[in-house]
């Protein structure tokens, strides 16, 4: 029985030994060995060898870290006051300044975040800070960036999550974005009214002028078929005059150029008898002529109105 006893201490002694001789530092994790609590040099992920009872390890993780701000509210250039929320992330380059050189690398990096918002959001007025937001981020990476680097710590991101209005201020603005929108809709509704109305005087001038030019072209189209129709009217009677005239000539020649056959003997030689006969044959039918003129009355001598004195007259002519 002593003797199991015995082997069970000399195990425990010999794993507590060897658990003291080495010593694991995770992926992800750097290991600071220090010999009599004095830093002697940075182990890498894996195995290190230690002297037991005399070296210790001390484990500094690598991760980025993310850390949130409790919302807290900030005074604006305008007297508003927003509570803002915000959050950072960090990492540990260097693991020696990380351990050595801060005690309470968070709580150090929330009041830097805290006291670089407060100055900024106090310079600017409720509506620069929500519109302006990323250069207020990039002013607090800058702020950060230039403190923690002695402690062996990067900042990977800061910046301001949510920018949160007193109750008071939120009714306020919805009234604000409400009026907006109704005077922007009535704006619109007025410019459409205003488009509308010159599209429908636009189009009713359009088409009052292209009345007016049908019109226009109509009159002319009508005025000139009035005047060809004219002209050919006038062409027409010009034309019937002239071919009524050049056959009553004709018709005249002839009768003329019978008469005076009548008038001859077979030796061509005119007849008393013969010219008695004509005459009183062409006094019958000019008279004929006469009386149907509506318009033209000829008068004759008493002396010309028997057939003796048209004979007697035709004589002395001759003679």
């Amino acid at each position: 029985m002593e003797s199991v006893i015995e082997i069970i201490v000399v195990v425990v002694i010999l794993a507590a030994l060897v658990r003291g001789l080495f010593r694991i530092v995770p992926q992800g994790s750097l290991g600071l060995v220090q010999r009599f609590g004095r830093y002697r040099h940075e182990a890498t992920p894996g195995i290190v060898l230690k002297v037991p009872l005399i070296d210790s390890v001390q484990l500094v993780s690598t991760k980025s870290v993310t850390v949130n701000l409790s919302p807290e509210p900030v005074i604006t250039a305008d007297n508003v006051s927003p509570v803002i929320d915000a959050y950072f992330i960090y990492q540990v380059v260097d693991a020696k300044l990380f351990a050595y050189e801060i005690q309470n690398p968070e709580l150090a990096i929330k009041n830097i975040v805290s006291a670089t918002l407060r100055s900024e959001v106090g310079q600017r007025k409720l509506a620069d800070v929500m519109i302006h937001r990323e250069q207020i981020n990039a002013k607090l990476r800058q702020e950060l960036d230039e403190t923690t680097g002695v402690w062996g710590i990067r900042i990977v991101q800061a910046s301001i999550r949510q920018v949160d209005l007193p109750k008071e201020m939120q009714q306020a603005m919805e009234s604000q974005k409400k009026a907006d929108a109704n005077k922007l809709a009535a704006i619109e509704q007025a410019q459409g009214a205003k488009e509308s109305a010159i599209l429908e005087s636009e189009g009713a001038r359009q088409a009052a002028i292209a009345r007016a030019e049908g019109e226009k072209q109509a009159l002319v189209l009508r005025a000139e078929a009035t005047r060809q129709t004219k002209v050919m009217e006038a062409e027409g009677e010009a034309e019937a005059i002239t071919r009524l005239a050049q056959a009553q000539a004709q018709a005249l020649r002839m009768v003329n150029e019978a008469v005076l056959a009548l008038a001859e003997d077979t030796e061509h030689i005119w007849n008393d008898e013969r010219i008695r006969t004509v005459l009183q044959l062409k006094q019958m039918d000019t008279l004929a002529t006469i009386g149907q003129s509506p318009a033209t009355k000829i008068v004759l001598p008493a002396e010309l109105q028997t057939l003796g004195g048209i004979i007697s007259a035709v004589q002395g002519l001759k003679d």
